[in-house]
């Protein structure tokens, strides 16, 4: 519920500097100017980008689940993402894969762990990419970069010691839970997390949800940005829907009301402002991909469902 609060409070924020910033009317350039044959292609592209997160999502279960169960919980888990706080589409996700797979909650947890960290290294190597290939790297865009490469860096340190110190690691969190009164909640709930973590780190099991993370974002979401542009007769060139993408999605990683309303919208007119452009626009052009990815993903996650009920129902009848 803190959560909950504290995120419709920044949204409430983000919302409130939007509107007494911009000018409603910005949103009658939209008049005459919709392309809806661009619709059917939008919604193809939001389900695409399914393709590749839910391979990633299929290897990195170690195949405990079929593609299919994969494609169909991922769909559902970013549709309830728009509508749940504090990333709540996720959680389910990984309890619908549980019962799928009868996996321990403890082994998906640290699969969503590192689907995180790929997620995020992914989205600041685009984002940098696209700033220097555009020109903007100057010293004042770059601090969009520094806060999400520090937390990366924080994350490869947690994945070097958990897969390379292990025993020193669980010597040194098992002192520090026992000195703030806590050493049965590390011996109970935290160790054995550990230990199949690191496990799962050795080898080349990391190969191929690595090798899945970029076309994720560039062949999946980064078109669908795209094409939202095309979709409201303010086309963008590719290089800068990759840059949209990167800032909305560092823009929904600060805990906000779902689906990052406020600070979605921020996060893309600060976008329009590096390139020059109209920040009007950008209200405009955030507004159309933030509604939507709500009703695409929305719509597709209650299909999913429906299918995820009857795959599971038919199987109990078969039993």
């Amino acid at each position: 519920m803190k959560k909950l609060l504290f995120g419709i409070i920044v949204s409430g924020v983000a919302i409130y500097f939007l509107q007494k910033n911009f000018d409603l009317t910005e949103f009658q350039r939209l008049e005459g100017k919709i392309n809806w044959w661009i619709f059917p292609l939008l919604i193809l592209s939001n389900l695409w980008a399914f393709v590749p997160f839910s391979i990633r999502w299929f290897h990195l279960l170690e195949k405990k689940i079929t593609f299919t169960q994969s494609f169909s919980t991922a769909i559902i888990g970013v549709g309830l993402n728009m509508v749940l706080p504090a990333r709540g589409g996720d959680l389910v996700r990984l309890l619908m894969n549980k019962r799928d797979s009868d996996l321990p909650l403890t082994h998906l947890l640290s699969r969503i762990f590192l689907e995180k960290v790929m997620d995020l290294g992914a989205v600041v190597v685009i984002g940098a990419t696209a700033l220097f290939y555009m020109g903007l790297g100057q010293s004042k865009n770059l601090s969009l970069l520094l806060i999400s490469s520090l937390v990366i860096v924080g994350m490869l340190v947690g994945l070097v010691l958990v897969k390379y110190f292990l025993p020193v690691l669980r010597t040194l969190l098992l002192k520090t839970f026992s000195i703030v009164g806590k050493k049965a909640l590390y011996e109970t709930k935290l160790d054995h997390h550990l230990i199949e973590f690191s496990e799962f780190l050795q080898g080349d099991k990391l190969v191929k949800p690595l090798a899945y993370s970029l076309p994720t974002w560039v062949l999946g979401y980064a078109v669908s940005y795209y094409l939202a542009g095309m979709l409201i007769g303010m086309p963008i060139r590719f290089p800068e829907a990759l840059l949209f993408m990167f800032l909305g999605g560092m823009g929904v990683a600060i805990p906000s009301a779902p689906s990052g309303i406020g600070v979605f919208h921020a996060a893309i007119i600060s976008g329009f402002i590096i390139l020059g452009r109209d920040p009007g626009e950008g209200l405009v052009y955030a507004t159309v991909v933030h509604l939507t990815q709500f009703l695409i993903t929305t719509v597709l996650a209650l299909f999913a469902y429906a299918y995820w009920r009857w795959a599971h129902q038919k199987k109990e009848i078969s039993i």
